[in-house]
Parts: structure tokens; sequence; C-alpha cells
């Protein structure tokens, strides 16, 4: 199904509303002005009957043996219906008086008057039928005389429909232009939306560089902004994977060859000793070979995403990754230990469990590593000034002051030290803490023995 155009929707809208309201408007218009219309004629047949009847009062009409009639120039029967001429106007043949004495005898009349009366002799506006044509009749009372003033329907409705069309007509005439307006308004305030369409389709698929439009507006900003933050995202993805790439390659080379190395050695050994020892040694580069690769996946999802942002407890967080760890602390020969002050609580924080659990999982793992067996770990939480803070202590031989920004380095290791680290759990650290708004601080150990890293979650 063909989609709907935003530009064709507005404009057919627009105009239907402004049809709409222009109609009624002009409807109104139009009858308001029929009404003014009628009352303004109606207020002229008035006056002229009055004007009649001054008349009549000073010079009393005829001689008493038959009315007067007043005739019209022969011209004005076939004058133009819009001119004026010399001898009066064509509308006059549709307009006419009577003048009647109060036993209801016409004395005068127009020659386009009955000779009869108009109407009854009562005072005031009337409708009346007569030679097939409807008349406007007032009747006005004189001392002994009635006047009548009439005018046809037919020409009350032209007149009245002529000046209602002048005030119409140059608002229904004005719609093609408001239209034309309204086409051209959208479509300069959709340009900047159809500029945005054509950057996306003429660009490269490689390309994630943001888009930039020569204008915007209040509504397209918005989405050029989004638009924008997902190609950085984007951006940063494929720069993530290159690098997880380029490291994986990297720092796989070494202990694979050694595996290769020890598989030869296996396999050209002449002795079941020789073969024992060649295979242990492979199987130890293995198992440093899967904790490597574990440590780059770990490292790779810390950075793959921003975490779920809502409450948890960092107690329970810290109990799932020590629950991970013992297993390997009780090989070691490392002791484990948790304080929390105060005891009971469930230190709240924001963010997502399972990587709070990794962060943890990876500061006791880091401290079991470097701590001589039957030394100890210990793990203490605490509220702080409106903050948690979780501290993650060993009996190692530290970490000296020059190097404790330098560990939080992929793959950097400090030279001679021991063990068999990967070099990414302090990385891992410092990422996961970075999500959570936390600060990670490396400090001398208790007593001035071993190392003690604080992670400051705020509230």
């Amino acid at each position: 199904m063909k989609p709907r155009s935003t530009r064709a929707l507005l404009l057919g809208g627009s105009i239907a509303v402004l049809l709409a309201v222009l109609g009624a408007a002009a409807w109104l218009g139009y009858d308001g002005s029929a009404d003014e219309a009628d009352e303004l004629f109606d207020a002229r047949l008035a006056t002229s009957a009055r004007v009649l009847a001054v008349l009549a009062a000073t010079q009393p009409p005829g001689d008493g043996r038959g009315p007067l009639v007043v005739s019209l120039p022969a011209p004005l029967e076939a004058a133009p219906h819009d001119e004026a001429g010399p001898l009066g106007h064509y509308y006059e043949t549709k307009i006419a008086f009577q003048l009647i004495d109060s036993g209801g005898r016409v004395l005068m009349r127009s020659a386009s008057a009955p000779e009869a009366a108009y109407a009854p002799l009562e005072p005031g506006f009337s409708t009346q039928r007569h030679g097939g044509r409807d008349w406007r009749v007032f009747s006005l009372r004189s001392g002994e005389h009635w006047v009548q003033a009439a005018e046809r329907d037919d020409v009350r409705g032209e007149l009245s429909a002529k000046l209602a069309l002048a005030a119409v007509v140059p608002v229904i005439a004005g719609i093609p232009l408001v239209a034309l307006l309204l086409a051209l308004l959208l479509g300069y305030g959709l340009a900047p939306l159809a500029e945005l369409a054509r950057r996306i389709a003429r660009r490269q698929p490689d390309s994630l560089a943001p888009i930039e439009l020569a204008r915007s507006t209040a509504e397209i900003a918005p989405v050029v902004q989004a638009l924008n933050g997902l190609l950085a995202r984007v951006q940063s993805a494929i720069a993530r994977e290159r690098r997880f790439t380029a490291d994986a390659a990297h720092e796989l080379r070494t202990p694979l060859a050694a595996l290769k190395i020890h598989a030869q050695n296996a396999a050209r050994a002449v002795s079941d000793a020789e073969r024992r020892a060649s295979l242990e040694r492979m199987l130890a580069g293995l198992e440093r070979a899967i904790c490597l690769v574990e440590q780059m996946l770990a490292l790779s999802r810390a950075t793959a995403a921003a975490p779920v942002r809502e409450p948890v407890s960092l107690r329970e967080a810290v109990d799932d990754a020590l629950d991970d760890a013992l297993p390997a602390l009780k090989e070691r020969g490392v002791k484990l230990s948790l304080a929390a002050d105060p005891p009971v609580g469930d230190f709240m924080v924001r963010g997502e469990r399972d990587k709070l659990a990794c962060l943890v999982r990876n500061l006791v793992d880091n401290a079991a590593r470097y701590s001589p067996a039957g030394s100890s770990v210990r793990v203490e939480l605490a509220s702080v000034a409106g903050a948690t803070r979780l501290a993650v202590c060993d009996e190692g031989p530290g970490i000296a002051p020059a190097l404790r920004e330098r560990v939080f380095e992929s793959y950097y290791r400090i030279p001679g030290a021991p063990g068999d680290g990967s070099g990414l759990g302090l990385a891992i650290v410092r990422e996961i803490a970075s999500q959570h708004d936390a600060s990670v601080a490396i400090e001398t150990g208790d007593g001035g023995r071993g190392t003690r890293v604080n992670v400051l979650f705020r509230s």
C-alpha cells in the first residue's frame, strides 16, 4: 500500500477546513446581506409612502371623475436593466403606488398599479399577489386617505442577491489564491523533510557521518538529532567490533602459537613422560587462552550497550558475584569475607544487576589472582554521605601510584607481576562503573599493605 503524502494530507485538510469556514462565512454573509437589503427596501418603501401622503395632503388629487394615473416614459420599458438614463431607471416599472380614500376608492395610482387597492386598508407591511406576481406592500393612513406603496418581490430578490453576492464573491474568489499560497507555504515548510529524505537516499552504506541540513525546523530538528545519535551509536558499535577483532587477533596469536608448539612437541615425544609434560603445558596454555577469551567477551559485553537504569540491590549483586568466585578462591587458598555498614541493608543503586555482579566478580578475581596463598580478600559495602561505596581489599604486592591509572587500560599488565592475568579485569570494572555513574579509585590497602579499590555510586 502506497503511503499517503503528508503534504497532500495537510494541503487537502487545510483546503477542506478553509472551504468549510469560508462557506459558512459566505452563507452567513449572504443571508445577513439579504436581510439588511430587505430592511433597507422596506424603509425606502415606507419613506415613499410618507412622501406621497404629504403631497396628497397639500394638493388633493383628481376631479372626482376617475383616478389620476401617473404614467412613466415609454423608453423606460425598453431600457437596460442595470443602467440609469436621463428619464429614470427600468426598475421604476416594477414599483407602484396608490392613493385611496376612506371608502376604498382609488384616487391616484401609478400606471403599473392595479385599479383596485393592492391590500386591505390596514397599516403596515404585507405581501400580496397581483398579476401573477408577489408584491411587497406598505399601507399608511394619512387623514382621510390611505397611501399604499408596492414593489415586486422579484426586484427585491434580484437587488438583495446582488448586494449579498457583492459581499460573498470576493471571499469565494479568494479561495484559489489562498489554496495556492497554502501549497507554497507547505512546500517551504516541508522542504527540510524532503532534503532529509534526499540526503539519506544518496548516502553511501559505509557513511556514518552526521547529517546536516541547510535549513531545519523545530519539528525536524529532533528527528535529525535522533538519527545522528543512531549513526553515532552504529559507528561506535562498528569501531568496537573492529577493535575487538584486532585485539583478539593480536592477543590470541601468542597463546595459540604456544599451543601449536606444545601439540607438536607432544606429537614428536619419544617417551610417555615427554608427551605427558607437553600435554600438561598445552592444557595450561589452553586454560589461559579460554580465560583471555572470556575476559575479552566480558569487556565487549560491558561496552556494547548502556545498562537498564532501574533500582537494584548492590548487596544482591555482590552475593551473586561472590557465589561465582568462591570456588576459584578456595582453589587458590585465598579467604573471602564480606563487611557491610549498616549490617542490614540492600544498598540500592540504579543500574543492571548482571553488570554490577560482573564488576564485583572482576574485582574479586583480580584481588585473588595477585594475593599470596593463605591471605584474605575483603569486600566492603557502606553508605557514605548519600552515596554507596563498594571496596575490595587484598594483601597482594600493591600497585605503585604511578601505575594506578595505566592498570585501567585494556591488556596492560604491570611488568613482572605474578599470575597469568589478561590485563582486562580493571578495564571491565571502569567501563561498567562509568555506565553506572560511579567512580573507581585505587588506594594502598589497610596497614600500608596490598591494594584497595573503591567504587563510589552516587545517588
